[in-house]
């Protein structure tokens, strides 16, 4: 089985978790397959047999990224169609999408390659942003949520929002998000939104600084639409897919979100339950914050 390392350098001083899961996954019986531009700085370091060369032509059965959730998020971007499955190691502060800790690696990538796992197929998001002619400007798809965010100006976001052709509110406040399951426990879960098992297939739309008197949180079901419309603005709002930079927002354009035809699959190597997990990590990245 060919297993694909990519780490986030800032992260990885000098490459040595990636050197070490490359060591951990070839002792395991696994292939590991690295970025090509890596082999003249790792070319010696890693055990013989580890191949570089592009992802698109291995047949890559899982990737490893190393580093924090939005190094995750980045890798899952380059790569989110190939048919293979993700597992982050985690080198950021908690990470809710890293699965491994370093001190933990001998073992789960070890399990990983034996596979000693369970498999999350995650619901993606499509969004689709077109003016007020109804033409496309731009399109893209995030596994956590895309945001519509006020921008460089403190200025209070004005949104139309609409869930399966119906108005459901005029919003006034900082933003809206529009999360996955998966993005329950990110920026929604901070705003006040619920949180949602890692399967579901459900969509949150969680307001941000609501300057009304209602601020409620919306859940759609996995076929719904969702439709946020942009008014007049002083400052335009910012919209960003997994916190990317996208396209500029103009008046009256229209943000159409909707479930990705693909699911994006994890192995999860965890025995804990889901919300005991992530109470976990919350006072983890508590104590992480006040001790660094």
């Amino acid at each position: 089985m060919n297993y694909a390392i990519v780490s986030n350098s800032n992260r990885d001083t000098d490459y040595e978790v990636a050197v070490k899961a490359a060591d951990i996954i070839m002792s395991a019986g696994g292939t590991v397959v690295m970025e090509k531009e890596l082999e003249s700085v790792l070319s010696g370091r890693v055990p013989s047999g580890v191949v570089f060369e592009s992802f698109t032509k291995a047949d890559i059965k899982t990737i490893i990224s190393i580093g924090g959730d939005g190094t995750f998020l980045s890798v899952v971007a380059r790569y989110r169609e190939l048919d293979c499955e993700f597992i982050g190691i985690n080198k950021g502060s908690i990470g809710f999408l890293t699965e491994i800790n370093v001190e933990d690696m001998t073992n789960d990538l070890t399990r990983l390659v034996n596979g000693d796992y369970k498999t999350i197929s995650r619901t993606q998001l499509d969004v689709k942003v077109y003016n007020k002619d109804g033409e496309l400007k731009g399109s893209d798809v995030c596994l956590n949520d895309c945001m519509i965010v006020r921008g460089v100006k403190p200025h209070v976001t004005r949104l139309e929002l609409y869930i399966d052709g119906q108005k459901v509110e005029k919003f006034y406040g900082d933003g809206l998000l529009v999360s996955t399951a998966t993005g329950s426990s990110a920026y929604s879960l901070a705003a006040g939104g619920p949180l949602l098992m890692p399967d579901m297939k459900d969509m949150l739309v969680t307001p941000i600084s609501s300057h009304t008197l209602y601020g409620l949180k919306y859940v759609a079901g996995p076929e719904s639409v969702v439709k946020i419309v942009v008014d007049q603005f002083e400052t335009a709002p910012i919209i960003c897919p997994d916190g990317r930079d996208f396209i500029a927002l103009e008046p009256m354009d229209s943000i159409i979100i909707t479930r990705y035809s693909k699911v994006l699959r994890t192995a999860t190597l965890k025995t804990d339950n889901f919300f005991s997990d992530v109470r976990k990590k919350i006072v983890r990245r508590g104590s992480f914050y006040e001790n660094s």
